[in-house]
């Protein structure tokens, strides 16, 4: 694959990739999102199989009490969410359109890979459970309850779910 110059740079974790299902199996998948420059999807009946096109960035948006209240997924040449300033979003699932505001922004993603090689120092297992449970105490406690918790929104950016549309757009052409 790297022959035909793919880049594979996000690795997923699935089942009964190539083997029978009675059999012991190593289950792992890899999603293109982008050849050669150009953003690629997977398209299939079972949406939440779906991938979403081009290299992305990922942020956590904070309220003014210092609660997360949203995941927002932009493209990686996107501008960076400015804390203060209205942001144009759609929320994964329904599509409907949001404004939302930032106190503060968090970027949450970080490339470990780069060109098939570990490009930065990974943390340790007890630096990961201190970093998750940081993250779970700045969620809204409605959040956080077990019984009927509401329900944390993730978002892609304007330019992200334009770009989405289109390409699904020129597959029905």
């Amino acid at each position: 694959m790297n022959g035909r110059e793919n880049e594979i740079d996000v690795v997923g974790v699935g089942t009964h990739l190539v083997t029978c299902p009675l059999q012991p199996s190593l289950g792992c998948v890899y999603k293109l999102v982008q050849v050669n420059g150009a953003p690629r999807m997977k398209l299939t009946e079972d949406s939440g199989k779906s991938t979403l096109p081009g290299r992305k960035a990922v942020y956590r948006l904070f309220s003014q009490d210092g609660h997360a209240f949203l995941d927002l997924l932009a493209l990686r040449e996107e501008p960076v969410p400015a804390e203060g300033i209205a942001v144009q979003c759609r929320v994964l699932g329904g599509w409907e359109e949001e404004t939302v505001t930032a106190a503060r922004v968090e970027r949450i993603h970080q490339q470990c890979f780069t060109q098939g090689q570990i490009s930065q120092t990974l943390p340790s297992t007890a630096d990961i459970r201190t970093r998750v449970q940081a993250a779970l105490s700045t969620l809204h406690p409605g959040q956080r309850r077990l019984q009927q918790p509401e329900r944390y929104k993730v978002a892609v950016s304007e330019k992200l779910y334009c770009l989405l549309r289109d390409l699904k757009n020129s597959l029905k052409n």
